[in-house]
């Protein structure tokens, strides 16, 4: 009795489990497949291959077992498959090209090309049939056969084959066919430009995409040409040339199709606040004097005026020196707004530009000082514009040399605004005037709190000064040349430039040797790359890399170097060798991202 119950017990267990095993089975033999087809043991693959499709005929098992065939070279056998394949699904008609296709192999090309033929002649007349017919001539390679089935059904359909005739001519690398496709569908109605723009965006912003770039531009320039009326070629080259940051051609393509379409410098003032924001600053000051020039009674008129000033300002700031009359034009045309729209919180924003050029580039800080404080006494002032003012104004008088005075601003907003990004500013210019004045401990203690902060820009700032006092201890525990650097480093920073140059100069000659001559060597390469001295820049940030290569200010020094090279000298081979050397000499580095970018943009 209990043998019985015991043989039934295995009895349940066996039919419970029988698909369980036969599915693990299966999985089994399908590694074992691709095993034998990666070896090239393609007799064995397809042994294995042709149960599987059998039990599971999908178009997946389908390649690999008539793959397989073809590996074998058993054309034969193949032929019957895919006819038996055509049996059970005789509307496919991409079955029919794979026919011709194992004819071809076999060396029948009259047969397959009859085959071909034969398929194209039959495709039912919806749209879906063309796309599949075509597919499966690309599938093999026939490209010409492929595009001759979507031309022949290319104006049948809504959406018309446009796209997937542009995909076609993509794949064979014909890219100014590619984009005449997605133009020709554009042409006589702009009913599908939202759709054209998203295929033409994603090919444009791939990496390598300079050749079709270069076509789409030459052909959307010819078409601009040859069909004038036509304004969505116009439009098109417009969008192009924005996604591309080709904003010369931008900015004209704006200003024409403004006075083309009577826009009221719309199109222009939304271009100007894009250039802004790319930091394209001559070019956005252009746009906005564009839009000036329409007249005062224009909507954008006063936005566009204040906006001319304030990329004026951003652009003093980027190229860091002007001749004094280049700043004098720059502080009249400041003062003239002003005057017109008055001094008052909606032009508080003006009064603080001004106040920077007074004060860091015509060392007017009294007249910067005034400005200031004039608009910390406007009622109804915003805490956070306060709190921004405040530190404008620390600057001011730091930059004047009264450092205690700007201690107690910087620490006012940071007791006010403890855990704003703002208070993370005033904290770390709290710091940094701890490290100026040589009191470095109690620098590193705020540093060190503020590696945690929301703001990455100032938990980044705030580690590489924190890492700098802490590899700075000199031999006898003190921070002496530390705080010969930091003075040299406020020297730089007041443009005080001479005297920054004999401090780093007295550092050398009093402390040989010691762990702060790299960091001298880069501050030298810095204030030459303020002062424009390109030349010198370059000579000081290679001595940090061929005498102090273990430093870790060295791939700063090499990151600085091969933008250098890049952009200001313009030498693409030195660039090129600088951000390789990078990669390979700095693996670790933050700056390693950027230079694969680059090198492989190169």
């Amino acid at each position: 009795m209990v043998l019985k119950r015991f043989f039934f017990v295995v009895f349940l267990l066996t039919a419970v489990n029988a698909p369980l095993v036969l599915v693990a089975q299966q999985d089994v033999n399908e590694q074992l497949a691709l095993q034998y087809y990666r070896e090239g043991e393609f007799e064995k693959a397809a042994g294995l291959y042709k149960e599987i499709y059998r039990k599971n005929p999908t178009t997946f098992y389908y390649d690999y077992y008539l793959n397989s065939l073809f590996g074998m070279q058993d054309y034969s056998a193949a032929e019957k498959f895919v006819k038996s394949v055509i049996k059970e699904h005789p509307s496919e008609a991409g079955y029919q090209v794979e026919l011709g296709y194992v004819y071809e192999l076999s060396g029948n090309k009259k047969k397959a090309v009859k085959i071909y033929k034969k398929a194209m002649k039959k495709i039912p007349g919806v749209r879906e049939s063309y796309v599949k017919l075509s597919g499966a001539f690309q599938k093999r390679g026939h490209y010409d056969y492929a595009l001759e089935v979507l031309e022949k059904g290319k104006n049948k359909f809504t959406p018309p084959l446009n796209i997937e005739i542009a995909g076609l001519y993509f794949a064979k690398g014909d890219y100014n066919a590619m984009i005449s496709s997605y133009l020709d569908m554009i042409h006589n109605s702009d009913e599908y430009i939202d759709l054209v723009k998203g295929k033409l965006q994603l090919i444009i912003a791939a990496q390598g995409s300079n050749k079709v770039s270069e076509a789409l531009r030459e052909e959307l320039l010819k078409r601009t040409e040859k069909y004038p009326s036509k304004t969505i070629y116009a439009e098109l080259l417009y969008w192009y040339s924005v996604q591309k940051r080709e904003f010369d051609l931008a900015l004209i393509q704006a200003k024409a199709l403004d006075r083309q379409f009577n826009e009221g410098g719309e199109r222009v003032f939304q271009l100007s606040n894009i250039l802004m924001s790319n930091h394209e600053y001559e070019k956005a000051m252009d746009g906005f004097g564009y839009i000036m020039k329409l007249g005062t009674d224009n909507r954008f008129y006063q936005a566009a005026e204040v906006s001319f000033l304030h990329a004026g300002f951003l652009n003093l700031k980027k190229n860091g020196r002007l001749d004094d009359r280049s700043l004098q034009k720059l502080v009249s045309d400041y003062k003239t707004v002003l005057n017109k729209y008055g001094e008052n919180r909606t032009t508080a924003k003006l009064m603080r530009n001004l106040a920077q050029i007074q004060a860091f580039y015509l060392h007017n800080t009294a007249g910067a000082e005034e400005l200031l404080n004039k608009i910390l006494t406007f009622p109804g002032l915003e805490k956070q514009e306060k709190a921004e003012v405040k530190l404008e104004l620390g600057d001011v008088l730091l930059f004047e040399g009264k450092k205690w005075s700007a201690s107690l601003l910087y620490k006012q907003v940071e007791k006010e605004f403890k855990n704003d990004p703002i208070g993370y500013e005033a904290k770390f210019k709290a710091a940094k005037f701890f490290y100026y004045v040589g009191e470095m401990e109690w620098a590193k203690v705020q540093l060190d709190v503020l590696k945690g902060a929301t703001s990455k820009l100032i938990a980044n700032d705030a580690m590489e000064l924190s890492l700098l006092i802490s590899e700075n201890i000199d031999p006898d525990s003190s921070y002496n040349s530390l705080s010969y650097f930091a003075r040299a480093e406020l020297l730089a920073w007041q443009k005080k430039y001479d005297d920054a140059f004999k401090t780093l100069d007295t550092i050398e000659n009093i402390f040989p040797g010691y762990p702060i001559l790299p960091n001298v060597e880069y501050k030298r390469a810095m204030i030459y790359m303020e002062l424009k001295d390109y030349s010198k820049a370059e000579k000081h940030l290679k001595a940090v890399v061929a005498k102090y290569p273990g430093a870790s200010i060295a791939d700063n020094a090499l990151i600085k170097l091969a933008r250098l090279y890049d952009n200001q000298l313009n030498d693409k081979v030195k660039a090129k060798e600088a951000y390789e050397k990078i990669l390979l000499d700095y693996p670790g580095s933050i700056f390693t991202i950027e230079a694969r970018k680059r090198f492989q943009e190169m």
